[in-house]
């Protein structure tokens, strides 16, 4: 319904805080996902439209978009030292209580008496914004005195919110499309108009700007949201088939076959000679890649543009593993990595030119556009490519690329429909990896959704991990293995390092374990893992593709290949995957 939203858009006082923290603690309390709905579009409702942008960058644990970078730049030791000089007590008492607690959060609540605070929502943004910002000589302290300004007027919840807002763990089991489904419960009447404004979110992706349209405009406001440059729009994503009968199922005539690279997958944004690079999880990239950012400059001919491609790690024309590739995500010493891992980027689409979107032009006149408006240079190159019908020539471009050390290869529909869909992940692209050519063991990547305490030297970290894939039809994570094999003692640090930063009391909302499965610590699901395993069973331990008459699927004899940074956990392995897997 493209009704009046019905926000109460005459209140004109500020919103409470405190309101906002009662919904936290409703939604720390709430598994239904009805339930978590309902409640989030109860609050929405009833505040102020001024506050609608903020707040829901705030339940979502953050001061902004994605594409911007929201860490405050606050570790442990500053906090505390904030907490001590907020409640005037001695820093050695506040670290003691720390130590017990485990928690930042519980920590600066213990500390605070105030029943009540006279914070708003609005103050709150605006003094994490302060913090982000501050930079220089003192900056340290100024940062101390803003925090401390704001837990001394705090409550004793609203202190512990605040505190884990600032850290980055906010941790209430949602992600952001169960915030989307209570933005359109909120400000459009018809829980069905779900679809697309989660459709006009992967073209916007910033969550503030899309609740306060919806706010203001209800779902008129959002269909008017396109492509605008500097904000990145969500990758398209490919499937995975495993059979050459699917293949020739999904492609019985002619169909582009591109070389599949191991790298970052990054979205370029040009504005007049200016340049800024986004991750396939909407951050920030350009500083890792200076030679990137310089190079695509003079390699597009015109003045404004939306790039898609992969950065490789590429030398003396060669490709270089990822694991390599993945010492340029660095925010210090990038000139003295430059000289080690040499990378260059291979743009495969363009979906704006000029003003202009191009997601509804078939790929066949993108790669046209792509290829007129490129000059390859050093760090620049297109994605080699044919387009064919025969099996031997795909079959020969495909051992060519294996050849180069790649994946293998993707390939692309170049129908009239092979529009680009941003953040949907269907069979106009699907992936023929080396894996699946020879019938070996299969990979997935996974989302980390709990952890299992180890023995001896694992005792106090980690003996096993609890990996999940993502049911897209009711955006849940559903467990489907457990794996305790294959790390390295440097990715088993980095790993158990993510892991404390996620760590949750109670498990996820959406998340579903069964009752056998249940982990010793609950983990936000944020952190995405490959792993390979020989088989795929029935179990009734695990939830993955579980209906209400089969026992869910179950990967055996699991290994830990590597921790997938560059994805974000609606970019793992989906149980419709799962499903077309064992059905081939």
């Amino acid at each position: 319904m493209e009704g009046v939203p019905i926000t109460a858009l005459n209140i004109k006082d500020e919103t409470s805080f405190q309101h906002l923290i009662e919904l936290f603690l409703k939604l720390e309390k709430t598994t239904s996902h009805k339930k978590i709905i309902d409640q989030i579009a109860s609050y929405f409702e009833k505040i102020n439209v001024s506050d609608v942008k903020n707040s829901a960058y705030l339940v979502l644990g953050d001061i902004g978009p994605k594409f911007e970078d929201n860490d405050l730049g606050i570790g442990d030791k500053t906090a505390l030292i904030s907490i001590a000089q907020a409640f005037r007590r001695n820093k050695q008492e506040v670290e003691k209580i720390f130590e017990q607690q485990g928690d930042l959060g519980d920590t600066a609540a213990y500390f605070n008496s105030k029943k009540t605070g006279k914070l708003t929502v609005q103050k709150v943004h605006k003094k994490l914004v302060s913090i982000g910002k501050c930079s220089g000589e003192g900056s340290t302290q100024k940062k101390i005195d803003i925090l401390a300004e704001l837990l001394r007027n705090s409550s004793i919840n609203q202190s512990k919110y605040i505190l884990r807002i600032t850290m980055g763990n906010l941790r209430l089991g949602f992600g952001e499309q169960f915030l989307l489904e209570g933005l359109t419960k909120a400000f459009t009447e018809d829980i069905e108009n779900k679809s697309l404004v989660e459709d006009k979110y992967q073209l916007n992706t910033d969550i503030g700007l899309v609740a306060e349209s919806l706010a203001k405009s209800g779902i008129k406001g959002i269909k008017r949201f396109s492509i605008s440059l500097g904000r990145p729009l969500q990758a398209m994503l490919a499937k995975r088939i495993d059979s050459l009968e699917e293949l020739n199922k999904r492609f019985p005539q002619e169909m582009a076959v591109e070389e599949k690279y191991d790298g970052e997958r990054v979205q370029i944004h040009l504005k007049n000679e200016k340049a800024e690079l986004f991750s396939r999880r909407l951050e920030k990239i350009s500083s890792q890649f200076p030679e990137i950012r310089e190079g695509i400059k003079k390699a597009f001919k015109g003045k404004k543009a939306v790039l898609d491609g992969e950065i490789v790690a590429y030398q003396n024309n060669k490709f270089q593993s990822f694991q390599k590739l993945m010492h340029r995500q660095r925010k210090y010493k990038v000139s003295e990595y430059q000289q080690k891992i040499p990378v260059a980027v291979f743009l495969f689409d363009i979906v704006y030119l000029e003003g202009k979107s191009l997601l509804k032009k078939p790929y066949p006149q993108r790669r046209q556009l792509l290829e007129k408006n490129i000059r390859q240079t050093k760090y620049v190159k297109l994605a080699k490519r044919i387009v064919t019908s025969e099996f031997n020539k795909f079959e020969k471009f495909f051992n060519q690329s294996i050849a180069k050390d790649l994946e293998g290869v993707m390939i692309k529909s170049v129908s009239k429909d092979s529009i680009y869909q941003p953040g949907n992940r269907g069979y106009l692209w699907v992936k023929w990896k080396k894996e699946y050519a020879e019938n070996t063991r299969d990979t997935f990547d996974l989302v980390i959704v709990g952890k299992y305490f180890g023995k001896g030297r694992r005792k106090e970290t980690f003996g096993a991990l609890l990996g999940a894939l993502f049911n897209n039809e009711n955006n849940t994570f559903e467990t489907f293995t457990k794996v305790g094999t294959g790390f390295s003692d440097q990715q088993f640090n980095e790993i158990d390092t993510l892991l404390k930063k996620n760590q949750m009391d109670n498990p996820p909302s959406n998340v579903n374990i069964a009752k056998g499965m249940k982990p010793d610590i609950y983990i936000d699901p944020e952190i995405v893992i490959e792993v390979i395993g020989a088989e795929i069973t029935r179990s009734p331990h695990h939830t993955a593709g579980k209906g209400s008459k089969n026992k869910g699927y179950a990967l055996r004899f699991p290994r830990f290949l590597r921790l997938r940074t560059d994805k974000s956990p609606h970019q793992a392995t989906t149980v419709e995957e799962l499903q077309n897997i064992k059905e081939s």
